[in-house]
């Protein structure tokens, strides 16, 4: 048999469970000490599963990197993040913000263990990250990118999610801020946001950013409900401004216009 280079056993996690891929008196290869993810597998062996390969032991890296992120841990403790490191030594929640340039900062501090969550989906249950409820599976958007087939967010926290990312907001809580600052009203009739109504939009400048398209986060103009959205507001921008002025249209323009020059815009 030829010999198959593995690659070297990561350091061990205080706590934490590892790859079952070859248990002991069962297998010819050494048992993967690489951490669990899902299917009680790490993400190296889950891969050689998903493509209908035998699972053999992973080949050595041409170059060392950290197996575990070096992030900031939770904001309670000086411990780094811990969490499987996928480039630059991080995992890919600090990937990412290091990508986008910004400071680096503990995750959810959520944390299940893996028997809990096995549990959870035998129940058909599923625990949302951002508002940290156990929800029916029913709850989460079917999501093919991930291993359960069901998104990360429930449908709920999931619509905050998806407009922290369009308007660059610094989180999902940011987003809700910005709804509640404005009584959940609309900033150019006023009318109050009612469930089972219609929806509301958060507005941003079409000629700075497409309007259908990702926002800079700089040309967020306010809170509209669905009419003075696409109807009104978009008809008097499209008529132009030089005609009879309407005050409501008008002033809100004029608000987001002197705002934006006065202040930096928000982020």
């Amino acid at each position: 048999m030829t010999d198959i280079q593995t690659s070297q056993p990561p350091a061990p996690v205080p706590g934490g469970k590892t790859c079952t891929a070859f248990q002991p008196g069962t297998s010819l290869y050494p048992p993967c000490e690489r951490p669990r993810r899902s299917n009680k597998l790490c993400d190296a062996h889950n891969q050689q599963r998903a493509a209908g390969k035998e699972l053999r032991p992973i080949r050595q890296r041409r170059r060392t990197m950290p197996e575990f992120c070096t992030g900031p841990g939770p904001e309670e403790s000086s411990d780094p993040c811990g969490l499987p490191a996928i480039g630059h030594g991080l995992c890919n929640g600090h990937y990412q913000q290091d990508k986008r340039g910004g400071e680096l900062v503990p995750l959810f501090t959520l944390r299940i263990s893996q028997d809990e969550a096995y549990s959870l989906r035998e129940a058909g249950l599923k625990r949302c990250p951002a508002c940290k409820n156990t929800r029916p599976l029913a709850e989460f958007s079917r999501s093919s990118g991930q291993l359960s087939g069901r998104a990360t967010y429930c449908v709920a926290c999931h619509s905050d999610y998806t407009l922290m990312k369009r308007f660059k907001f610094t989180s999902m809580a940011a987003v809700r801020m910005f709804r509640e600052s404005r009584d959940h009203r609309c900033d150019i009739c006023k009318r109050q946001w009612q469930e089972g109504g219609n929806s509301f939009h958060i507005d941003h400048d079409g000629a700075c950013c497409p309007p259908r398209g990702p926002s800079c986060g700089k040309c967020v103009r306010g809170y509209l409900c669905h009419l003075c959205n696409t109807q009104g507001l978009s008809w008097y921008e499209l008529v132009g401004r030089s005609i009879d002025v309407v005050p409501m249209f008008e002033d809100y323009l004029l608000r987001y216009e002197q705002r934006r020059n006065a202040s930096p815009p928000m982020a």
